[in-house]
């Protein structure tokens, strides 16, 4: 019988908080049990009862981020649904590269961190989930006639793309690509030119 504790408590609230806190300062893979007990205030042995291992924290970590993003996107894609199809193509991608630098810790978690050999069936399926809004919006858009690429090719397109952007956003490689722009300016022209080069 697992022993690990589940559901929510100010006691788990606190370590995902410092664990958090901890990833962004140091990168999620340097962050030790201990410590993050330490930050949080708890026994050493908190993250353990709480999470199990390492892995579990981060995994939790992980869906936690995994339901910030769909709802942020969410957000996101209502605020932009008056504007014309590629523009919300547009703004769903610029959405999730900020996410990722608004969460770098938990973006980490999410997406860059290795994946159990056996597979995780919770956590892949919340990562599909958290991107299927996407795939939601390119059928929209392509129903309207506003793009006439398949589908699919064009949702894993704007994954690829946005995914991309993100990491470089994250691991601050994308200032200086432009001399003086932003990286935000950077990320804007980049996604706008390949959304109007979709057929």
């Amino acid at each position: 019988m697992s022993t690990v504790a589940t559901g929510t408590s100010p006691g788990r609230a606190a370590l995902l908080s410092a664990m958090e806190e901890l990833a962004r300062e140091h990168g999620v893979n340097n962050v030790g049990l201990r410590e993050v007990a330490r930050r949080a205030g708890l026994s050493h042995a908190a993250p353990t009862h709480y999470f199990g291992s390492r892995e579990g924290m981060i995994r939790a970590l992980a869906l936690e981020g995994l339901a910030l993003l769909d709802t942020e996107l969410c957000t996101a894609q209502e605020q932009a649904a008056h504007l014309p199809g590629r523009e919300r193509l547009v703004a769903d991608s610029l959405e999730f590269v900020a996410f990722a630098q608004r969460h770098p810790a938990h973006y980490d978690a999410m997406f860059r961190t290795p994946r159990p050999a056996q597979g995780d069936e919770t956590l892949d399926g919340a990562r599909i989930a958290a991107l299927d809004g996407l795939r939601a919006l390119v059928a929209d858009v392509r129903a309207a006639g506003e793009i006439t690429g398949d589908v699919e090719t064009t949702f894993l397109q704007l994954c690829a793309l946005s995914h991309g952007l993100a990491s470089l956003a994250v691991d601050g490689l994308l200032h200086g690509i432009e001399g003086p722009a932003s990286a935000e300016d950077v990320v804007e022209r980049t996604i706008r030119a390949q959304v109007e080069q979709l057929p």
